[in-house]
């Protein structure tokens, strides 16, 4: 036996080993309020041939027809991705079971099962996924779940608008690559638990304002937050919030300057309540996935908030994606 073909085998062995120690299985769950009848969302998502308004897999290629045969509904998108959904036999009446099936942009199978219980008003729906990874993706089973979590939740964001009569909760422009110009900025940093960033923000963006107004300095500029690490498994995000300068100046105790060169950047707007920015930064970098854009290497995506962002209020964030030139 050659020393290289024992290293190769060595390899191997090491490679399975280690990717035996994970499961691979993908668990997510999503439940949602809509205002309709029970009947009438069963309906619509018994109805393959309506997914093609709300499929969640589906958001950047909506003007490309998904194939409804039978019982399958599949698409194949070239940079979207490639999936299968196929009904079963449902397990109760107010139930629906299909089977899930994606080939891009990641190997993944399970089932999918659907609950539709009355509520006052209308309906709360609920939607969950079992499933495997395939063998060579285990180590990554939890980046699927948690991008499977936040697909589950855009799904009934889409098919609640599809149904209600009442304007969407936030909605998503996607605005292209624009240049940036060079800006300033004084800022805090910020580490604490995802969840409840959008009620986080606003006080840390004023008490900003607070240290600028105190010193004399300007203190109306557009509020931003530079997200550095966001660990989707633990939920807790790292940022630095603060307020943009309208030049370069010296700052109090407690604020740190910021220089950010001028860039690319692609962008997209949401308007909505700031409990929605999640899935708009998720559905940012799946933009990017699509278009085939590289983020850049030293600048850290940011939000600006052209409007005042309070929980559970409707403002305008623009989400910057600095993206690599070249």
């Amino acid at each position: 036996m050659s020393p290289l073909f024992f290293a190769l085998a060595l390899l191997l062995v090491v490679l399975l080993v280690y990717m035996g120690r994970y499961s691979g299985r993908v668990r997510a769950e999503a439940t949602r309020f809509i205002a309709a009848p029970p009947d009438a969302v069963r309906a619509r998502v018994a109805d393959l041939a309506q997914w093609q308004a709300w499929n969640p897999w589906l958001e950047h290629a909506r003007e490309a027809r998904a194939t409804v045969e039978g019982d399958t509904l599949a698409w194949d998108m070239p940079q979207v991705g490639r999936g299968q959904v196929h009904a079963l036999k449902a397990p109760a009446p107010q139930a629906l079971r299909q089977r899930l099936r994606f080939w891009l942009p990641f190997a993944c199978k399970g089932r999918s099962d659907w609950r539709f219980d009355p509520a006052p008003g209308g309906t709360q729906v609920t939607w969950r996924f079992k499933g495997r990874v395939a063998f060579t993706l285990r180590a990554f089973a939890a980046t699927v779940q948690g991008a499977t979590q936040l697909d589950l939740r855009f799904g009934l964001d889409r098919l609640a608008e599809a149904l209600q009569a009442d304007p969407a909760p936030y909605a998503l422009a996607y605005l292209g690559v624009q240049d940036q110009p060079a800006r300033r900025y004084a800022q805090q940093p910020y580490r604490g638990p995802l969840d409840s960033l959008a009620a986080e923000l606003p006080p840390r963006i004023a008490e900003v304002r607070a240290e600028l107004a105190r010193a004399a300095l300007p203190a109306d500029g557009t509020a931003v937050a530079h997200y550095l690490k966001t660990h989707l498994k633990l939920r807790t995000v790292e940022c630095r919030v603060g307020v943009e300068l309208p030049a370069a100046i010296d700052l109090p105790a407690g604020l740190k300057p910021y220089e950010q060169p001028p860039h690319a950047a692609y962008l997209v707007r949401m308007d909505g309540p700031p409990e929605s920015l999640e899935m708009a930064w998720y559905q940012a970098m799946q933009r990017l996935r699509v278009e085939q854009r590289q983020p850049h290497p030293q600048l850290p995506p940011y939000a600006r908030y052209l409007t005042t962002s309070a929980p559970g209020q409707p403002g305008t964030v623009e989400l910057h994606l600095p993206l690599k030139v070249g």
